[in-house]
């Protein structure tokens, strides 16, 4: 009889404690690597949504301005205690020419202010029951904030020529045959997620040119780090809406240096 064959059966061999480390190692060191790539990623996905706002903002501003004779919309929530008037404020005004829902927040929005009271936290130097209603502003310069025909410089001073007076005239930008370069000119823009402009519909830009680091003063005002770079800072990243209908990403050094140039006021923008 020939003897059986006999078959070696080998236990299987666990991991080492060295090779768990290393392995724990690896995939240490792969989501080290693409978290980061993930988070960009996803901000970059919301600035794209973000830009697609715009654009219909935009769009709809044009269909605004062939029916009421090439005007601009208004401003009209408050800030900071003063009131408006939010009859003519452009997110009020502007929503039957949208189509939809006026997209009025932000994929990026982060603002602890949206309401309907008593939802969300009050905002700073506001009425009571005043809450975050959008996530986007209007170029003060392309408005008619106070109702009385000027733009923010207001008239020169008695003596001075409207050549020498930053403000020209003092005639409000309130029509589109009045801006030379609708291509340059800044219009939509992210407002502060928090403090006393997180509830209003524009910034007041007149105020940047008097501070001696315009980002400062400008990131109380808008969210211009909403998609990138530092809170305060001309690498400041966020989106922007421009008169003739497009909108960009752009760092604030792009759309904001001095008084003189600028792409807020119509009479510098190029």
């Amino acid at each position: 009889m020939r003897p059986c064959t006999q078959v070696r059966r080998h236990a299987g061999r666990g991991f080492t404690l060295i090779e768990l480390l290393v392995v724990v190692s690896i995939i240490a060191l792969l989501i080290s690597i693409l978290l980061p790539a993930m988070r960009s990623a996803r901000r970059q996905a919301k600035a794209v949504r973000c830009l697609a706002n715009f654009k219909g903002l935009e769009t709809a501003h044009w269909a605004y301005m062939l029916s009421n004779n090439g005007n601009f919309i208004n401003v009209g929530l408050a800030h900071g205690g003063v009131d408006g008037d939010e009859q003519v404020a452009w997110i009020n005004t502007l929503e039957r020419y949208y189509g939809n829902s006026l997209l009025a927040r932000s994929p990026a929005d982060r603002s602890p202010h949206w309401g309907p009271f008593p939802k969300g936290k009050p905002i700073p130097a506001a009425t009571h029951e005043q809450r975050r209603r959008t996530s986007y502003g209007v170029n003060n310069f392309l408005c008619d904030v106070a109702q009385n025909g000027l733009n923010p410089y207001g008239p020169p001073p008695e003596g001075m020529l409207p050549e020498e007076w930053p403000g020209g005239g003092g005639q409000a930008y309130t029509r589109l045959n009045l801006v030379r370069c609708p291509s340059a000119t800044v219009h939509f823009v992210m407002m502060a997620f928090e403090g006393p402009y997180a509830g209003a519909d524009h910034p007041h830009v007149e105020l940047w040119v008097e501070h001696p680091l315009p980002p400062a003063i400008a990131a109380t005002q808008l969210a211009i780090d909403a998609h990138g770079g530092p809170k305060a800072a001309w690498e400041s990243v966020s989106n922007y809406g421009f008169l003739d209908g497009h909108a960009e990403s752009l760092r604030f050094d792009a759309v904001f240096k001095n008084i003189k140039t600028n792409r807020f006021d119509p009479r510098v923008a190029h």
